[in-house]
């Protein structure tokens, strides 16, 4: 081997906090040897340690056979075909709920929902913990108990508060240097907040409308209720159940009146996994530092590779079925052929998803929707060899209720294209994809429209600069009212609060703080920028630039509340963004294509196929995303 398999055992280990003794780094190196995958079963490994209430950091030999022992049986277990839970391994492609799939031809591991890895933060610890069930599925239910509803929202807001106390602003400097020390931002809970009224504090809760035409913060120690009708916010869409950091002062009445309402700050994902210990959140295999540059650098090799995303492909009509002969002629008769087609629901123009029969819809005519699909495919040999096929349900498509994550669809539904297409992967909703080193997320849902009219105060109004190219970060209104209203009063500003607004500037443009006297807001425009400003027509898009902002920050699909938008309660966890993907790719038709970009995220929208025939295409080696259209 080209590398020394107790080299990569070490550095495994001491990235989750142990070391191993001599006698257990060859009982680990032996037991690694004669597995038939080794990266998968120190992965195993790995995570049977982390389950364990371990009293110190060095792993002796005992410990390791334990293991050894435990991972060996179930292994004994696994017979033919069947896994442990006797689902068919092998019925992954044809719509079962199998795990990650790894090609090792194009580097693409497909995730289903139902098996994406749980894990717990722990608070006296300080680390997550993977969480292993004797259920059905190794993380849950979807018949789970009410204890499930409430660890759904505690461990939504711990997630954000333990990526919060890592943020330099909320962090407290180690030494107090004088008038030069640093300026932070303390957090109160909410219990501190009693006696304090008339002082200036910063909570961090939860929004909730817990009485009529009442609102309310809450954390882990208790609830106020809070007036934001004044308070200045940053970019976002602030709705019920979602997580804010609130600046403001308790009344005399006991109310806390907001002045200022933001989201946690989100973080690079490199600094999410290492304070993670590199915990495996996305479910598609442990990535060593190493294994990264590594797949960073082949990507930037492979050029040709793009992923084709269409959503709302209506079988059932036949202006859809001439749309995609004339996209699939044009990609089979290029040098490069797709690596993968992602085709997104609804698959029907009328919903199915309650068994509605309406207009002669029903389960025979969807499934003559696949049927006409195979038989187009069948006219095109090289994309049907060559490409990956992914099949993501959308809200209308047959299933068993409206909740998150939607499953895949079953064999039953989809007729005769499995036998068409050897590569298809009939993927859960939403759907995670790992290309070598990046974490791509394919979702279908009509989010923004549902959080706008769901939002608590009206979004911040994004000025776009025309003048300037999209990466400029627009003048945040937020902070224009916020100093006006400071002037006057009179009162002055602490350090501490200037900082939040700062904060909450950088949040609203996705960079640097602006403030409202940049002089270089009115400077004539480049001839670099005049030719960028044509090609970032898909990023004039304010409200998906704030939809952006708020799924990154809150690190969740679908901050909503659970009336809203249904969640299976044992599988919320399948929707977070932590640490953030690289991309994510949102099948949205209440918006036309757009493009937006939060922090590190890339986010996408392909637009509607069924109203005029746009898709989009990405390319991971650019990390580009392109628009066009099928008319």
């Amino acid at each position: 081997m080209a590398f020394s398999l107790t080299s990569v055992v070490n550095e495994e280990f001491k990235m989750m906090g142990l070391s191993l003794r001599g006698d257990a780094m060859t009982a680990v190196v032996g037991f690694l040897e004669r597995a038939v995958d080794a990266n998968s079963s120190l992965s195993k490994m790995l995570d049977a340690l982390d389950a364990r209430a371990l009293t110190t950091s060095i792993v002796d030999k005992a410990i390791v056979d334990e293991v050894v022992r435990e991972l060996d049986k179930q292994d004994r277990i696994t017979v033919g075909g069947f896994d442990a839970d006797g689902n068919d391994r092998n019925n992954a492609s044809q719509g079962g709920h199998g795990h990650a799939q790894m090609d090792d031809d194009d580097g693409i591991t497909i995730v289903d929902a139902f098996k994406t890895p749980k894990f717990t933060y722990d608070t006296q610890r300080r680390v997550f913990h993977e969480t292993t069930g004797k259920g059905k599925t190794a993380s849950g239910s979807i018949n789970a108990n009410a204890n499930s509803k409430i660890e759904l929202y505690r461990e939504r807001f711990l997630l954000l508060q333990q990526r919060i106390q890592r943020h330099r602003m909320f962090l407290k400097p180690a030494f107090n240097c004088g008038a030069s020390s640093r300026v932070h931002c303390e957090l109160t809970p909410l219990t501190g907040l009693l006696g304090a009224s008339g002082e200036t504090k910063f909570v961090m809760g939860c929004l909730s409308q817990l009485e009529d035409d009442r609102f309310f913060l809450e954390d882990l120690t208790g609830q106020i209720q809070i007036d934001v009708s004044h308070a200045a916010t940053s970019s976002g869409l602030f709705t019920e159940n979602c997580i804010v950091v609130a600046e403001g002062e308790v009344r005399k009445d006991g109310v806390f009146e907001a002045r200022a309402l933001g989201f946690p700050p989100g973080e690079a994902r490199e600094e999410s996994a290492n304070a993670s210990a590199h915990c495996d959140f996305f479910g598609a295999g442990r990535l060593r530092p190493a294994d990264v540059k590594r797949l960073v650098e082949s990507e930037a090799v492979s050029t040709s590779d793009m992923f084709v995303v269409v959503s709302d492909v209506w079988l059932d009509k036949p202006t859809t079925l001439s749309r995609l002969k004339m996209i699939f002629e044009g990609f089979d008769g290029s040098d490069a052929i797709p690596t993968m087609f992602v085709l997104m629901g609804d698959f029907c123009s009328t919903p199915l998803n309650t068994g509605n029969t309406q207009q002669g819809a029903n389960f025979e005519t969807y499934k003559q929707g696949f049927d006409r699909l195979a038989s187009l495919l069948e006219h095109f040999p090289r994309l049907r060899q060559e490409s990956r096929w992914v099949f993501v349900p959308g809200p209308g498509d047959p299933g068993i209720t409206a909740a998150l994550p939607r499953p895949g669809l079953r064999k039953s539904l989809v007729g005769r294209l499995p036998a068409v297409l050897p590569r298809v992967t009939f993927a859960s909703n939403p759907c995670r994809v790992r290309y070598k080193s990046q974490d791509l997320v394919f979702i279908r849902e009509d989010l923004q429209s549902r959080m706008r009219r769901a939002c608590v105060l009206p979004p911040t109004l994004l000025e776009l600069e025309k003048k300037l190219p999209p990466t400029t970060p627009p003048t945040n209104p937020a902070k224009k009212a916020r100093v006006g209203h400071d002037d006057t009063d009179g009162d002055a500003i602490d350090d501490a609060t200037r900082m939040f607004d700062d904060a909450v500037d950088a949040t609203g443009g996705g960079g640097s703080p602006t403030t409202a006297n940049n002089s270089d807001s009115d400077a004539s425009p480049s001839k670099d920028e005049n030719e960028h400003k044509e090609e970032s027509e898909w990023e004039q898009r304010p409200l998906f630039k704030h939809l952006a902002a708020t799924l990154v920050q809150q690190a969740h699909l679908t901050p909503l509340p659970i009336q809203q938008t249904p969640v299976y309660w044992d599988y919320d966890h399948a929707l977070r963004l932590y640490p953030a993907p690289h991309c994510v790719i949102l099948g949205d038709r209440t918006e036309q294509q757009a493009l937006a970009k939060f922090e590190d995220t890339a986010f996408a929208n392909p637009g509607c196929f069924a109203d005029d025939g746009s898709f989009a295409v990405y390319f991971p080696a650019t990390r580009a995303v392109e628009f066009s259209a099928a008319s």
